[in-house]
């Protein structure tokens, strides 16, 4: 069994307890899909040396791993405990060639001129200065060397909030959500990236055939009494509060109760979010 498919089986086994069989599968589908275009768009070859960055818990470092034989994957993340999930992942599947490196896309732990492709999964969409990743990118990559980014566009997608009707509950109810939720959009990181800005970034930082494609994905909800608690429980990125947490903070207990019922209300309806994501790719001269 390749590195990849010893942990897609790995991580349905870890981490999707909560979920159904449909849905654990349609969503390591989703990751598949992307895996392999990100790693597709990198040109990968045998022995190159890769930087996965933002490696969390391995869906690129270990399909990379299977693509260029002896070369080494290098594994960089800021979270020690997606680092040692990633380490247990690797020991059961007695997997060499790949390094664990605790680091950011601002501050990159490799040499310079160390690795011949970087790739990266939902990564930039949480770094504050962009400028500062595009140089650190270039700055690992060999002469010649490739980056291939896929990247959520949160800020032109849809969302709970703003799909749901919310005029049932009279003009004054459903104004104070859409405030909320204009609140919290201008200071979430997560709506920070634009892609036309990213590109603009990577060509300053000496970047050369900057291509970005932006795909816009349907996420279908088919609405029930389970799933709604798993959407409004649901955390974006970590130290980002949920729907509900938000909701808590921001209106009474009365309040809360009418907008998760008329959630409840929606029960049998499906409803489809736009999901935009930008693929990236770009070389180094």
């Amino acid at each position: 069994m390749s590195a990849a498919a010893n942990w897609a089986e790995w991580l349905s086994r870890t981490r999707f307890a909560g979920l159904t069989e449909g849905e654990r599968d349609e969503f390591m589908r989703h990751l598949a899909r992307v895996r392999d275009r990100v790693l597709d768009n990198a040109g990968l070859r045998p022995d190159d040396d890769v930087l996965d960055l933002g490696a969390g818990t391995g869906l690129l470092t270990f399909a990379a791993h299977d693509r260029i034989g002896d070369g080494w994957v290098f594994a960089v993340d800021p979270t020690v405990d997606a680092l040692e999930e990633l380490l247990r992942g690797a020991h059961e599947a007695d997997l060499a060639g790949v390094m664990y490196l605790i680091g950011d896309a601002e501050v990159i732990p490799l040499p310079d001129a160390s690795v011949d492709a970087c790739v990266t999964r939902s990564v930039l969409m949480y770094v504050e200065d962009i400028a500062t990743a595009a140089a650190e990118l270039h700055r690992v990559l060999r002469p010649g060397g490739r980056i291939s980014l896929c990247e959520p566009i949160s800020r032109k997608g849809t969302n709970l909030v703003t799909t749901v009707d919310w005029s049932p509950l009279g003009p004054e109810l459903a104004g104070r959500v859409a405030a909320e939720w204009e609140g919290y959009a201008a200071s979430s990181v997560m709506m920070r990236l634009d892609e036309h800005d990213l590109a603009r970034v990577l060509e300053a930082s000496g970047f050369h055939d900057v291509r970005v494609e932006l795909e816009a994905l349907d996420d279908t909800w088919h609405v029930d009494e389970r799933t709604i608690d798993v959407r409004l429980d649901a955390v974006g990125a970590a130290g980002e509060p949920s729907l509900r947490q938000r909701w808590e903070r921001e209106f009474s207990d009365t309040d809360v109760r009418r907008l998760v019922d008329r959630l409840r209300s929606l029960a049998g309806e499906t409803l489809t979010f736009r999901r935009p994501l930008a693929w990236v790719t770009a070389r180094r001269s």
